[in-house]
């Protein structure tokens, strides 16, 4: 009888330690998306903004011309830029139009796309570079940018597609000045920051309600390493994190930024994500020998989208009402948010 009991007793232990492992499941399958060339081998796209209506393609290549996607026709064409670039900081887009900043040989600039013409714009005088930009609404648009006449990162405004800027507002000063910064704005009081504290391997966050007059500091884990591709709507964000072991996962929040749950851990670290809202979005990264992979969030569920015809990593990624687009080095494609 003892020995029936011994035997009773170590199956329910085994039930219950079984009950309590740790169980993976591989993330499910996506839409199969199919690469297409660039115009011309040499154009290597490195950042892709898009309105409600089409996408500008921006190439880094010194022999390459950068490209634009039109939703109506669904083709891509060149397109003429101002110069040759050799970097893109930000950019971001309202329904019809969009800002992208970056540096030449010589100079930082502030180029605007629209109706398929980019136009140079004037630099915010009082900044040196830009390290983010946002736009929220149709012509409204955030930047912050190094000052350097105080040494700091700084906010500021526009309501008329950047051809004027508000005064500035300074971010708190724990933030490194040439770390990654990502910022989304609900509305033109509310906006969300995050970056590189100047401490440290570490990421910072930061909640504005008053156009940056003020700062709440949004507690995060320390294993936080980046918090990157922030998409707000009122409360709801998403964005990509990476932590201290280099693991990705797709995050968000319903509190602007109070609490945050993981949605989902990506394949592969995560090189840039946009969304068409909080609940549709694209993920870009590369595995392990430069592999390129695509993931695509829909609803919480992240789907693994397999490839054809992309031989490298995509650089950028960008989206329209109902699709995203995807540009890198040798290939662009197209991923679809309705199927």
């Amino acid at each position: 009888m003892r020995s029936i009991r011994v035997l009773i007793v170590a199956a329910i232990a085994s039930v219950l330690l079984a009950s309590c492992a740790t169980t993976t499941h591989p993330l499910s399958s996506g839409p199969t998306i199919t690469g297409t060339p660039t115009l011309n081998i040499n154009n290597a796209l490195t950042n892709v903004a898009c309105t409600t209506a089409s996408c500008i393609a921006v190439n880094t290549s010194q022999y390459g011309a950068s490209e634009q996607y039109s939703d109506s026709s669904k083709a891509w064409t060149a397109l003429s830029v101002p110069a040759n670039a050799l970097q893109i900081t930000a950019s971001s887009c309202w329904s019809t139009g969009c800002l992208l900043s970056g540096s030449t040989s010589t100079s930082q600039f502030l180029w605007k796309y629209s109706s398929g013409v980019v136009s140079t714009l004037k630099m915010p005088t009082m900044f040196q570079t830009i390290s983010s930009l946002n736009c929220f609404a149709d012509s409204e648009c955030a930047a912050i940018g190094f000052d350097p006449s105080t040494s700091s990162l700084e906010l500021i405004f526009s309501r008329d597609s950047a051809a004027t800027w508000s005064t500035p507002s300074t971010l708190p000063s724990t933030f490194s000045a040439g770390g990654q910064i990502s910022m989304s704005c609900s509305d033109a009081a509310n906006c969300l920051v995050s970056g590189s504290a100047k401490s440290g391997p570490t990421v910072l966050l930061y909640a504005t309600h008053d156009r940056g007059a003020t700062w709440v500091q949004r507690t995060l884990r320390t294993t936080w390493q980046e918090l990157r591709s922030l998409t707000c709507s009122a409360l709801n964000c998403v964005g990509a994190m990476t932590d201290s072991s280099g693991s990705s996962f797709i995050v968000r929040t319903k509190t602007f930024g109070r609490i945050w749950e993981k949605v989902s851990s990506s394949k592969g670290g995560v090189t840039a994500m946009a969304c068409a809202g909080v609940n549709k979005c694209v993920a870009i990264g590369m595995a392990k020998m430069n592999t390129p992979w695509v993931e695509t969030l829909k609803n919480n569920v992240l789907l693994v989208n397999k490839l054809i015809y992309v031989a490298t990593p995509f650089n950028g990624v960008a989206c329209l009402p109902t699709k995203c687009v995807l540009v890198g080095n040798t290939s662009v494609a197209i991923v679809a948010l309705n199927s």
